[in-house]
C-alpha cells in the first residue's frame, strides 16, 4: 500500500501535477521545484507571492549540494541532526524554479524522519516541494478532511492527487535554521529549537520529552543514554520521555535507592539507572551491572561519571552510547548537549 501510493505521487509529481502529501509534521504541497508551471501552479494555489521561500525535501546531505553550499554550520547540522524537523537555509546555487528560493537566493532544506517523503523522494531522484498544505496565512493542517474544508471548489480543482494516510501526530511546523551567515538563526521555532549543530533547548516538560523521542529515533535501537547534569535540570524527564515512546505503561520514577528499574517495553526492556549514590567500582559488580545490557534493550543512565573509566570504557564497547548534557539556561530553560562527550 505505502509503496503504492509513493509510486502514484511520483507519477503525477513527473507529470507536472500539485499532490497533497503526509509529512513528519503536517501535511505538506508536492511539487517537482525544478518546473517553472508546478512551481507557478503552487504558488497560484497558496496564493503566495513569488519572493517568499518555499523549503524543499531532499533525501540525504549527497542531494542538498546540488541545489546549496554548505557552510561549516550546515554541513555539522546536517551531519548531527538530520533527518529531524529542521529546514536548513543555506545559499542557494539557482537550480530550482523561479519561486522556490527567496529573494536573498538562499533555500530552505529539509530532511524529514518520515518513510512517505523518503520514499518520494528516492524515487523521483529529486527534491520536492516541502510547504505546509494550506493558504498562504492560514494554520498548517492535521488531515485532508481539515484541508479540504477551507478550499473552494476552485482551488480543490487545482489538485492533482490527494495522498490521504489519516490525522497525523500534532508536531509542529519544522524548526527553520538560517547557516548562510556566521552565527546560526532560529527564524521559526518548531518541537525542537536548536542551540548549535550538537545541542537542543528545552523550555518545558513536554520540549524534554521531544527532545528524547528525536534523539532515540536517530540512534536506533539498543542504545544507552548517560545523562549528565545537576540535579531536577531533566534527566528524569528525559527518562520517562524515552519510556513513552518505547511503549512503558508503569509510571517511570527515578530508582535512586534501588540503582536500576526495569521496565517492559514493546520489543524488550528499558533500564533506568540511577548511580548518584555509587561510590565504588565494588557496587557496580554487586548488581552485575554489565550483564543488564543485552539485545533488545534500551538505557537511560543518570550520573553516568560515577561508574568511572573503567566501566564506561567497557560499556562503550558491548552497546551503542550516547552522552547527554544538561545545563541550566535560565529557571525555565535548559540547553541540552549531545553526542559530545560533556560530563
Amino acid at each position: 500500500m505505502e509503496r503504492e501510493l509513493i509510486k502514484k505521487a511520483a507519477k503525477t509529481i513527473k507529470k507536472g501535477g500539485l499532490v497533497v502529501y503526509p509529512s513528519d509534521t503536517v501535511y505538506i504541497l508536492a511539487v517537482d521545484p525544478t518546473r517553472q508551471e508546478a512551481v507557478d501552479k503552487l504558488l497560484a494555489f497558496k496564493d503566495r507571492w513569488t519572493g517568499k521561500a518555499i523549503s524543499v525535501a531532499v533525501a540525504d546531505k549527497k542531494m542538498a549540494k546540488d541545489y546549496v553550499r554548505l557552510s561549516l554550520n550546515a554541513e555539522s547540522i546536517y551531519d548531527n541532526l538530520l533527518p529531524g524537523p529542521f529546514t536548513v537555509v543555506s545559499e542557494g546555487k539557482h537550480r530550482v524554479a523561479k519561486g522556490i528560493e527567496a529573494e536573498n537566493g538562499t533555500l530552505g532544506i529539509r530532511i524529514p524522519d518520515n518513510k512517505y517523503i523518503l520514499g518520494l523522494v528516492k524515487v523521483l531522484g529529486k527534491p520536492i516541494t516541502a510547504t505546509s498544505a494550506n493558504l498562504s496565512g492560514r494554520r498548517p493542517h492535521y488531515s485532508v478532511e481539515s484541508l479540504m474544508k477551507t478550499l473552494s471548489d476552485k482551488k480543490r480543482g487545482m489538485i492533482d492527487l490527494v495522498v490521504d494516510v489519516g490525522k497525523l501526530p500534532r508536531n509542529k511546523p519544522s524548526t527553520v535554521i538560517e547557516t548562510s551567515e556566521p552565527e546560526i538563526k532560529v527564524l521559526r521555532r518548531g518541537d525542537l529549537i536548536t542551540g548549535d549543530s550538537q545541542s537542543l533547548i528545552s523550555k518545558s516538560v513536554r520540549e524534554t520529552e521531544k527532545i528524547a523521542e528525536f534523539l532515540y529515533k536517530k540512534n536506533g535501537k539498543l542504545v544507552v543514554f548517560g545523562l549528565s547534569g545537576n540535579l531536577g535540570c531533566g534527566k528524569t524527564v528525559f527518562s520517562r520521555g524515552l519510556g513513552k515512546v518505547l511503549g512503558v505503561k508503569e509510571k517511570i520514577t527515578s530508582p535512586t535507592f534501588v540503582i536500576f528499574n526495569e521496565y517492559k517495553t514493546r520489543g524488550g526492556k528499558f533500564l533506568h539507572f540511577d548511580l548518584y549514590r555509587i561510590t565504588t567500582e565494588q557496587e557496580l559488580e554487586e548488581i552485575n551491572f554489565l550483564e543488564q545490557f543485552g539485545r533488545k534493550m534500551v538505557a537511560c543512565i543518570e550520573w553516568p561519571e560515577n561508574m568511572g573509566g573503567k566501566y564506561l570504557d567497557r560499556l562503550k564497547r558491548i552497546t551503542k552510547y550516547i552522552p547527554v548534557n544538561f545545563e541550566y539556561v535560565d529557571e525555565k530553560t535548559r540547553k541540552i548537549t549531545f553526542g559530545g562527550g560533556v560530563y
